[in-house]
């Protein structure tokens, strides 16, 4: 595994009521990583759409600030 990736288990899991509840506070940033497409078929409503392919290239213009906790989501919702 290349130095700096994360595995599975470094990755922090949280609940979908943690996931409302902070939402509703606006302490996270929700992130849909899934292609443009899909992002536009159903997406959790304030999600920034941020495909894989361009979080290297895009994510300093579509994050707000660095220090804001980020939730990263990849499954469908319609």
């Amino acid at each position: 595994m290349p130095s700096g990736e994360a595995t599975q288990s470094d990755v922090p899991e949280i609940s979908h009521t943690e996931l409302r509840e902070n939402l509703k506070a606006g302490s996270i940033v929700l992130v849909d990583v899934l292609p443009a497409e899909s992002y536009s078929i159903g997406h959790i409503p304030s999600a920034i759409n941020l495909p894989l392919e361009g979080i290297a290239k895009r994510a300093r213009d579509v994050l707000p600030a660095r220090n804001a906790a980020i939730v990263v989501y990849c499954a469908k919702f319609t």
